[in-house]
């Protein structure tokens, strides 16, 4: 059962009580993310969350650290496009002290002078270890031309030279502006008792206030381009991607479906294709970048020189036929299975369950029953497939980006005419 309390603050609390449940994961969810970034600000939300771990007035970093492990406990924490997540997994008796952890960080973090310091180092190292991946570099290579233009076209971290130009009162301001009870969804389930939970959050919250709403941001629209960068590695890596439902449309059960059967499973097309039946490829798969507006469609293989037309041309051929004729229903159903699948066995994790209900508060304002997504699921047919295909597999947003031994006039010209 899900119950939903909004403090006066507008702090939106939602819990699941999962009977049999052991554990309890809570997360704390701010709606605001890189995309709400200006540029000269970018990475600003994954810096402060990590300076959020750094030390509280109540508690130093280390001892943040003991406690939770104290109690066999896991603390972390994510940054996205529009919003940023802390949480915690613990016993369900030891939920009090996961949600004064949070809490504490949230409320008192003292964001010290020569931590930020430290832990700009460990951010510019993580940057550099992105850049030492091809798969990363060409995802971002692939954002930043599709959406190019667009603050989703920056990556979540930032680049170097803004993560060395924030500065503390970067972070103080960003968190005293969007931190606020507006901004805030509180999310736990397993092991958890509403009332007590509303009880503990009003207690620990009070005179919290509601703070700014990040600016409205306009729909993107996606862009085309073919772009190669040389690269001194063994393989060739290439995204190709067009436009998507966003996670509010109607649609997206449909693309979900779609996505399966293009590379979102072992026994997808492209997977078979490119993998079983001809070798060219370890790794190929598909997914979809789905935000509050707008979404993308992205194929990621890599491969060889040698084979690095072929492969683009098979890609392109299986989007096209998505756009030419409904799918077998057996591959369909196929597909709605493997999904329907997935998402019960994820139900067994009281953290899937989190996060499910926070991206339905963020994304719908209302909470879907598993009842509702699986009927959903199996309501996609063949046709809405095709419709889907044919509004967004579009040859006006169709992107290629390749990273690797080859140089850009070496890549024969490529039809990227979908039909």
């Amino acid at each position: 059962m899900v119950q939903k309390t909004v403090l006066d603050n507008g702090i939106r609390i939602l819990t699941e009580r999962v009977p049999g449940a052991y554990s309890a994961t809570a997360g704390f969810w701010v709606e605001c993310g890189s995309r709400h970034e200006p540029s000269e600000l970018s990475g600003v939300s994954h810096f402060l969350e990590h300076m959020l771990f750094k030390g509280t007035i109540h508690r130093s970093a280390p001892a943040i650290a003991k406690q939770i492990d104290s109690v066999g406990g896991a603390l972390n924490a994510f940054t996205s496009s529009e919003y940023s997540c802390y949480y915690a997994r613990v016993a369900g008796h030891d939920l009090p002290l996961a949600i004064d952890l949070l809490s504490d960080i949230i409320l008192n973090s003292v964001i010290d002078l020569d931590e930020l310091e430290k832990e700009r180092r460990v951010i510019l190292q993580e940057l550099h270890m992105l850049e030492d991946s091809p798969e990363d570099c060409i995802h971002e290579m692939f954002a930043r031309s599709f959406w190019q233009g667009n603050s989703l076209g920056r990556p979540v971290i930032g680049s170097m030279s803004s993560v060395q130009s924030l500065e503390r009162h970067h972070l103080v301001d960003y968190l005293e502006r969007f931190y606020g009870g507006g901004n805030l969804i509180i999310c736990v389930t397993g092991d958890v008792r509403h009332d007590e939970l509303v009880a503990r959050i009003e207690r620990l919250f009070n005179g919290y206030a509601a703070g700014k709403k990040p600016v409205s941001q306009t729909p993107p629209d996606g862009h085309s381009c073919i772009r190669s960068v040389f690269k001194d590695i063994e393989q060739v890596h290439f995204c190709l991607g067009c436009s998507a439902p966003p996670q509010t449309h109607d649609q997206r059960f449909a693309g979900n479906v779609l996505n399966t059967m293009l590379g979102g499973s072992m026994s997808s097309r492209l997977f078979q294709v490119l993998r079983e039946e001809r070798g060219m490829a370890y790794s190929i798969y598909s997914y979809l970048s789905a935000h509050s507006d707008v979404g993308a469609l992205i194929v990621y293989a890599g491969t060889s020189a040698g084979d690095l037309q072929h492969a683009v041309n098979l890609v392109l051929k299986e989007l096209s036929r998505f756009r030419q004729a409904e799918p077998m229903a057996a591959e369909l159903q196929a597909a709605k299975d493997l999904l329907k699948g997935q998402f019960m066995l994820s139900l067994e994790s009281t953290e899937n369950r989190m996060t499910r209900l926070a991206k339905n508060e963020i994304y719908l304002g209302r909470v879907q029953s598993p009842a509702d997504v699986v009927e959903s699921l199996q309501r996609v047919s063949g046709r809405h497939i095709l419709e889907l295909a044919r509004t967004y597999l579009r040859d006006d947003c169709i992107n290629l980006q390749i990273l690797g031994p080859i140089r850009g006039d070496a890549f024969p010209a490529v039809d990227m005419t979908l039909g």
